[in-house]
Parts: C-alpha cells; structure tokens; sequence
C-alpha cells in the first residue's frame, strides 16, 4: 500500500509537471499551466493523505476485533 501511495506521489509531483509545458495556458499575459498543475498536487496529496488514514483505520480496527476475539477464546479455555 505505501509503495502504491509513494507511486502515485512521485507521479503527482513530477510526472504531471513535466508534461505542464505542453498545456500553454495564458489568461491575462500569465502562463496557468504550472498553477493547475500545483493547485492539482496540493489536491494530490491531500488524497494520498485522506486515503492513507482511511486503509489504517480499517487496518487497526479490524486487528483490534481479531485481538478482542482472540483474547476470549485464550481466556475461557
């Protein structure tokens, strides 16, 4: 999983920003391409971060219930 997070991190940041250039975006004399592709990172990241805690919550709440589960069957027997 965090291979997969690392991936799509190093896809995020420098993947999309080399390809940036091609876009050739001007609005009011200023070149957007590299501000899309910055405020799509940001965006990026905090997806990698949202998804990241939402797995390892998964992850310790069902050790937690395989713990629970564990620890009274070792007890009553």
């Amino acid at each position: 999983m965090t291979v997969v997070l690392l991936l799509v991190w190093i896809a995020a940041s420098f993947g999309v920003s080399w390809f940036a250039r091609d876009l050739r975006q001007v609005v009011i004399g200023w070149p957007v391409n590299f501000w899309f592709v910055a405020q799509g990172a940001v965006l990026t990241f905090l997806g990698i971060v949202v998804a990241y805690a939402t797995i390892r919550n998964r992850q310790e709440c069902s050790d937690t219930r395989d713990g629970a589960q564990t620890d009274t069957t070792n007890e009553s027997a």
